[in-house]
């Protein structure tokens, strides 16, 4: 059974929550008890436990440092937090520490219930993926050939793999030394999808394509075979001979002519150039993809080996793919100074390294095209801007023209982007506040106002302060204080109704507050005003 921890200065709470919650029907143990976070602490570290119910405010530690506390003592801990407050900052408090329930006194047994019925639930979950990971890592150590398989995933990541987890791996499996290099050889599927569409069907043919490439380089020496996505299989050659290298093109089209007759389903095969360490495998797979991808635009069952055009197409391709991102980063970060110092910066690289001019004109109407879609497609003057600026590219026959063309659209198209977003920022914040005015009574979070608003919460906040000087929670609460100041000027409203009307939970705190902001209670700024 699950064992829950309640933590309570007021003896009668903790009582009251024993007798009156059908613990073990719910799943738990009679639980443990304490009066303070001091008492608490001793009580998480000698024993195992699963739900920790605490109230918030406690002399000496409160309910926030207990639950942080718990956290780190048993990581996986479901905790109920209990107030007295019905304020966000309380709340968020809770979730910032890892609590899983927030709840406000007076307690409803029912509401309890639920919360430890779902912490049952969540405990039941983790302990289930807990056992099943054990589970997986037992099956996967006692397995050699999925020791290999999870090797050349690993390998076959774009983030080569550290030194010291490369020889970790070689002992592992008893890897020679790199003496004749490294082959990759990778047989795909073609129009796979279209040709095969049951579960059971595509898992049988891809079992196939790996058997088949396993047995026809089972005498090529050291060999580590694995399935990778989409449906298609890698292997990795380890120190063929130069004999053994003859014999691959022969081996691999009885690969795909068996495939084809036995299955009737076309398969591309990619060899790659040679590696000299394993750091390189990850590189020489994505030669193999994109040759495989460029090639069959034309046409499917081919054999491809990756050479020196194959590896320059390549690398030119992730060129591209890296600059474009790291220029779109900075165009996100609203500085077109930066970005066209960049720009053009990329350009004289690109002229420096040899780059044809089509190339060049590629990259530009990628640029374009990214920008445009990226940053500023809801904005319809760059829209028409973006399709001006790409048919100038198309026409001019010079490198400088083109990179003018470029910076001039980006200067001009952050200058409208800029301009348009402004305004509807401001018309959009406006709307905002006034929508929080009316609702001033309601508490509501920056969560439900962003979903409210279809904007998410963070850019919110940041739009918020930016437009108006405040955040959104100062902004409510000066509208509070503006607004009890203007009730408490007629002294037919009574204090507590004053606290009512401006969204309080109780009067002590609407005084606290108050006199946190104004300096003195709800009642000496009455009495100052008909002095």
């Amino acid at each position: 059974m699950l064992q829950a921890l309640i933590v309570d200065d007021e003896p009668s709470h903790i009582q009251g929550l024993i007798r009156h919650i059908p613990w073990t029907k719910l799943g738990y143990a009679i639980p443990l008890t304490a009066e303070t976070g001091e008492e608490a602490i001793p009580l998480l570290q000698d024993n195992r436990v699963d739900v920790l119910i605490t109230d918030i405010t406690m002399p000496g530690i409160n309910g926030i440092e207990l639950a942080s506390e718990a956290k780190i003592i048993h990581p996986e801990i479901q905790i109920l937090i209990i107030s007295g407050y019905n304020e966000f900052e309380f709340a968020q408090d809770a979730i910032e520490v890892g609590a899983q329930g927030y709840v406000l006194k007076p307690l409803k047994l029912s509401e309890i219930e639920r919360k430890l019925t779902s912490f049952r639930q969540t405990i039941e979950n983790i302990k289930q993926i807990n056992e099943q990971t054990v589970h997986l890592q037992t099956m996967v150590s006692d397995s050699r050939e999925l020791l290999k398989e999870s090797f050349v995933y690993e390998l076959l990541e774009d983030e080569p793999m550290e030194a010291g987890e490369l020889s970790s791996w070689a002992h592992l499996l008893n890897l020679p030394g790199l003496t004749h290099g490294i082959l990759l050889v990778v047989a795909v599927f073609d129009d796979f999808n279209a040709s095969v569409r049951e579960a059971r069907s595509r898992l049988m043919l891809n079992s196939a394509l790996q058997q088949s490439l396993a047995i026809s380089l089972q005498d090529m020496g050291v060999m580590l075979v694995a399935a990778v996505k989409p449906e298609g299989v890698a292997a990795i050659l380890v120190n063929p001979t130069s004999d053994k290298r003859m014999l691959l093109d022969k081996q691999m089209t009885f690969v795909k002519d068996y495939m084809r007759n036995t299955y009737q389903v076309s398969v591309t095969v990619g060899i790659s150039r040679e590696g000299r360490k394993w750091e390189e495998i990850g590189q020489l797979y994505r030669e193999i993809k994109y040759t495989i991808a460029d090639a069959r635009q034309s046409d499917n069952g081919l054999l491809l080996h990756v050479g020196r055009m194959e590896r320059k197409a390549y690398e030119d391709l992730r060129e591209r793919e890296i600059l474009l991102p790291s220029l779109l980063s900075l165009a996100e970060g609203d500085d077109p100074v930066l970005l066209t110092r960049e720009v053009g910066t990329a350009f004289e690289q690109m002229e420096v390294k040899g780059h044809s001019f089509a190339y060049i004109q590629s990259f530009s109407i990628s640029l374009i095209g990214e920008l445009t879609r990226k940053l500023w497609n809801d904005v319809e003057a760059v829209t028409y801007l973006s399709n001006r600026a790409l048919h100038r590219i198309l026409e001019c026959k010079t490198m400088p023209v083109m990179k003018a063309i470029i910076l001039e659209y980006i200067d001009s198209a952050f200058g409208l982007a800029r301009k348009e977003r402004n305004l509807q920022q401001h018309h959009l914040i406006n709307r905002i506040a006034s929508y929080i005015a009316e609702q001033l009574p309601d508490s509501m979070t920056v969560k439900q106002l962003a979903d409210m608003f279809h904007i998410s919460a963070g850019h919110l906040s940041v739009l918020f302060k930016k437009e108006t000087g405040q955040t959104i929670s100062d902004f409510v609460k000066s509208l509070r204080m503006k607004k009890a100041k203007d009730l408490l000027q007629d002294p037919t409203i009574k204090i507590y109704e004053v606290s009512e009307r401006i969204g309080f939970q109780t009067p002590a705190y609407f005084t606290y507050q108050f006199k946190k902001n104004e300096g003195c209670t709800p009642q000496e700024y009455r009495d100052r005003y008909y002095r």
